[in-house]
């Protein structure tokens, strides 16, 4: 059974209130929540993915839900930025998505630098995270413990390996008991390029390798993936 939790936290740094669930928490948010006891006795894995394709698919995700409601795109509440007005995931060309990805990408960059205190929207909302100045864009922050330092999930899996790893994670969760071996390799067709083709463009990677590069480190990425 899955227990969802959400939890209000106000901060001592600033004052403000916090909401948190844990859908979308990090290692710190559950570490401050349950205490390192739990924690430690609790099997914690993490599934991440090329840093690049993860932007690819961010920026996408997102202009696919502007589209198909344009109300909680506008104004403020567009803190991502996304250019729905011009770029289609319907109408728009291969090489007019590309394009508006690179484009999308510098924007975030003006907007959102390194030490800008909201940088971590460059890489995903904060769902209470953003409490913590150990919240960034990357995926690392998501599994270190306080010091910011330390990777403190037992297990990391790397997306595309993910069924090959469903042995372990079906002996370790008691939940996951009656789950196939193999994961469900069909998703619905993409509406936008394969994310290698989004590497040629070379702005873009610098971006990458600046916000990202600790995860390239860490996972064991490519800067420039292979087509």
């Amino acid at each position: 059974e899955y227990v969802y939790e959400n939890w209000n936290h106000r901060s001592d740094e600033d004052g403000k209130l916090y909401r948190h669930r844990s859908f979308h928490a990090t290692a710190h948010s559950y570490l401050d929540l349950h205490g390192p006891t739990v924690w430690e006795e609790a099997f914690t894995f993490a599934v991440v993915r090329h840093p690049l394709a993860r932007q690819v698919s961010n920026f996408f995700f997102l202009l696919e839900r502007c589209e198909d409601d344009p109300e909680e795109c506008e104004g403020d509440a567009n803190d991502r930025l996304i250019p729905f007005k011009k770029i289609s995931t319907e109408k728009s060309t291969d090489e007019e998505k590309i394009a508006a990805f690179h484009e999308w990408m510098e924007v975030l960059y003006q907007t959102y630098p390194p030490g800008n205190r909201n940088q971590y929207l460059f890489g995903s909302k904060g769902h209470g995270n953003e409490e913590y100045l150990t919240f960034n864009a990357t995926q690392t922050s998501w599994l270190v413990d306080q010091s910011g330092q330390n990777m403190v999930v037992d297990s990391v899996i790397k997306l595309e390996n993910l069924s090959t790893h469903m042995s372990l994670l079906k002996d370790k969760i008691p939940c996951l008991q009656k789950a196939p071996e193999k994961m469900i390799e069909k998703n619905k067709t993409s509406k936008y390029p394969h994310y290698t083709l989004f590497a040629k463009n070379e702005r873009t990677n610098e971006i990458m390798k600046e916000i990202y590069g600790i995860d390239y480190e860490n996972f064991g990425y490519e800067l420039i993936p292979k087509e």
